[in-house]
């Protein structure tokens, strides 16, 4: 089975799009091929003369294919090219805008976009819609789209390593974007709970490079404040990462927990075994979400009472194997799109 994956400017280790695909095609080898939309050439000349293939994935995001959010005629222009063709839309992203507190400017930007993207799907009749988290799928249902659910993978393969289980630091991880609106001093209360349970110090441990801004301040200023150390890594190598995943305890996601699907860095924590720890903004009804099954027991709210009993309980448990995404996505969007 050959498939052709298309997708916006194709920058490996630069974007998570394209970090995905390139994964998704290294496991599928000699039967894929990418196809990304440069700005200097246009859709219409990249897509105009596509190859054979058992079937196309596009993996769209509106800032993908355009830096402004509207693709305007090139979205028409490959709607027509895959008319006739088995199609797969795997969405990153949907339009913005539509979550409780947007501004008025998203709303309207996102509005535009939701017309774009609906249009695109009535002209190119995919086969399959996909997306990877609770958000997206509610508001895309809402829209009259019929979506499955696809898992998105983290991009950290597993190096063995020993893990030092006499370590009398409970070590948290952060890694990936540490958004400023997480409620650093909920988590701030949680850790020092748990580190009581546990009679352990709290050390954070922020892995990879880290964008200076507000939310890397405000895991300094709990740590200051709580008495917590952290350790800043800086940009590290894959096995370093999955070496540092084996030796903490906990990992903490800052991104809201329906849209936890979407976060790379998330689910290689999770892949690697980390009970994971995670905040509900409530933008999504509680009835909407959801956690794939196989980590349903590795995901706690930073909202719950029980947090410290549950994790607790998880913790006593052998660390899971690790989770091979990468496999488990690519078998998964076989069996949709055949």
């Amino acid at each position: 089975m050959k498939i052709i994956f298309i997708l916006g400017k194709y920058r490996p280790n630069k974007c998570g799009i394209s970090d995905y695909v390139k994964l998704l095609s290294e496991k599928l080898g000699f039967n894929s091929e990418i196809m990304q939309y440069c700005p200097s050439t246009g859709l219409s000349k990249a897509f105009n003369s596509f190859g054979e293939a058992d079937f196309f994935s596009i993996q769209f995001a509106p800032y993908s294919f355009s830096i402004s959010g509207f693709s305007n005629q090139g979205l028409v222009i490959l709607a027509k090219s895959l008319r006739n063709k088995k199609l797969h839309i795997n969405f990153h992203e949907i339009w913005i805008g539509a979550y409780p507190n947007a501004s008025w400017k998203e709303r309207i930007i996102g509005w535009f976009q939701k017309r774009e993207i609906l249009n695109f799907i009535n002209m190119s009749k995919p086969s399959v819609i996909t997306c990877s988290n609770s958000a997206a799928m509610d508001r895309m249902k809402q829209a009259g789209i019929n979506v499955k659910y696809l898992y998105l993978f983290g991009n950290i393969p597993y190096f063995q390593n020993g893990k030092n289980s006499c370590s009398n630091e409970l070590q948290v991880a952060f890694f990936g974007t540490s958004y400023a609106k997480f409620p650093y001093e909920l988590l701030a209360w949680k850790l020092k709970d748990i580190s009581n349970k546990f009679n352990k110090s709290v050390q954070l441990k922020v892995i990879g490079r880290q964008r200076e801004g507000d939310g890397l301040e405000q895991i300094k200023k709990i740590s200051r404040t709580n008495g917590f150390t952290v350790f800043q890594m800086g940009e590290c190598s894959e096995i370093e990462i999955s070496k540092e995943f084996q030796n903490c305890d906990l990992g903490i996601s800052t991104t809201p927990y329906d849209v936890l699907g979407k976060s790379g860095a998330t689910a290689a924590m999770l892949e690697h075994g980390l009970p994971v720890l995670a905040y509900d903004d409530a933008d999504t009804p509680k009835k909407e979400l959801f956690i794939m099954e196989q980590f349903k027991d590795q995901v706690f709210l930073l909202n719950d009472i029980n947090l410290t009993g549950r994790l607790d309980l998880f913790m006593q448990k052998p660390r899971k194997n690790f989770f091979d995404g990468v496999a488990y996505t690519l078998n998964n969007m076989l069996e949709l799109t055949t």
